[in-house]
């Protein structure tokens, strides 16, 4: 005997992706699961610890699945896991591609942790009473940092690594990307548009980045927006504000800004601004 059943489950949704909450009881399930094309499945509780086609799943590990498969899933104790569901096949990012079987990936407790805090923060918001046009916002920011999140995890080593004749396409990529960015504050960071603005894939954006700058492009453009944000706040005109240059710079979230902004230049956005209006 496994002892008591119980199920609960919590759903909310990004552009393109459905997220489940899932805590369970110790059971035993066999079967066909379909993966809607492509499924991430991610611990949220520590220890996790299940036994999935008779192969054991850890804590640290995040599942990939494509397509159908067959399961003989065994959970010896209760878990509590998310389930992220995307609307696409999500081919071409350098994600393992092949289907009909479970691809379990060892994640760095940072990797972890930052995927998780996103995935917290995605159900936070859907509790958070806010204008639709802000959630629409932050929906699609929040959607930027589990991409990003997934990537720096999912991403073969192989499709990470650039030749030395890559280099000089992938300098010019760059250098588009940073002017077309500098010209559109309000682009998401991390969007398909921008990638078929700049006539190629997110893919090739991923890795043109990460071989000029070793940063992912989320991570090269939000430092990009940091310094510009910096800047003007200190010239620290009369009609500026943190929230107006936040929002001109593409933040929308106040209490996430704070803390970058504090990390990066140890001082808070306000305490920038009321240093330039006193000089």
């Amino acid at each position: 005997m496994l002892g008591p059943y119980f199920y609960g489950r919590a759903i909310t949704a990004l552009p393109g992706a459905l997220l489940m909450l899932e805590h369970t009881s110790p059971r035993a399930l066999s079967g066909l699961m379909n993966a809607m094309g492509c499924t991430v499945v991610v611990p949220m509780s520590n220890p996790t610890h299940a036994v999935f086609n008779g192969r054991t799943w850890s804590a640290s590990e995040v599942g990939l699945l494509r397509s159908e498969i067959l399961l003989d899933l065994h959970e010896p104790a209760p878990n509590t896991f998310a389930v992220i569901r995307f609307a696409s096949d999500m081919q071409n990012r350098g994600w393992e591609e092949s289907e009909g079987k479970l691809h379990l990936y060892d994640a760095g407790g940072e990797q972890l942790a930052r995927l998780q805090h996103v995935i917290r923060c995605a159900f936070a918001l859907s509790c958070t009473p806010i204008d639709h046009r802000q959630f629409a916002f932050v929906a699609e920011t929040l959607r930027d940092e589990l991409m990003d999140a997934l990537d720096n995890l999912l991403v073969l080593g192989s499709d990470r690594r650039s030749s030395q004749r890559a280099f000089e396409r992938h300098r010019k990529l760059v250098a588009k990307l940073d002017e077309f960015a500098h010209s559109h504050p309000e682009i998401p960071l991390y969007s398909e548009a921008l990638a078929r603005e700049l006539g190629t894939s997110v893919r090739t954006l991923q890795l043109a980045v990460q071989a000029i700058h070793g940063a992912s492009l989320h991570q090269h453009l939000r430092n990009k927006r940091l310094w510009s944000l910096r800047a003007q706040l200190a010239r620290g005109m009369p009609a500026t504000s943190v929230s107006s240059a936040a929002f001109a710079n593409g933040f929308s979230h106040m209490g996430e800004l704070s803390h970058l902004y504090k990390v990066t230049f140890g001082e808070l956005p306000s305490e920038t601004l009321l240093r330039s209006k006193g000089s």
